[in-house]
């Protein structure tokens, strides 16, 4: 098993990384769009450091996104030079947070454990209620996207203050 694939693997996500994100999700908002953010980061033993966001050129709707295939070429021979995995990504929907048939359709990530975070109302809530607002999903084998349980999310996920 690789490490991205191991599902004890802890992700250390900076503060500026979700208000970033959220940030550029409340703007596609205002149009009535959803949009798609990618979070990059470099894995050392167990534990993943997220960097700063990667907004990808992406294609947008009121209820889907898709970050077309020259963009996803273009994305995984930048990781690849930089030497960082994609192991998160995060969107947004406009009224309740899951995982659509969309959603999973055009998931940029799609390694065993990958996580989708999907946020609400395009993200226009205070960041100080983000672990409230936002749903994680994990894709498990068989291609399968699963709400993942506070616990577990708590256990792998560490958000930093600063």
């Amino acid at each position: 098993m690789s490490k991205l694939t191991d599902p004890t693997l802890i992700y250390r996500i900076p503060h500026r990384t979700v208000l970033c994100s959220l940030e550029f999700l409340r703007r596609q908002g205002e149009i009535e769009h959803e949009g798609v953010v990618l979070w990059p980061g470099k894995v050392s033993g167990g534990t993943c450091d997220i960097s700063d966001p990667l907004i990808p050129r992406q294609i947008t709707g009121r209820r889907f996104f898709r970050i077309p295939e020259d963009e996803v070429f273009r994305i995984i021979q930048w990781i690849s030079g930089q030497e960082l995995v994609i192991p998160i990504q995060i969107h947004s929907h406009p009224k309740a947070a899951y995982h659509s048939d969309a959603d999973d359709e055009y998931a940029f990530i799609q390694h065993e454990n990958a996580i989708s975070i999907v946020v609400p109302y395009f993200g226009s809530f205070p960041a100080s209620q983000f672990l409230l607002m936002a749903r994680f999903f994990r894709l498990h084998a068989g291609n399968e996207w699963q709400e993942m349980a506070e616990e577990m999310a708590a256990s792998v996920l560490r958000f930093e203050s600063q």
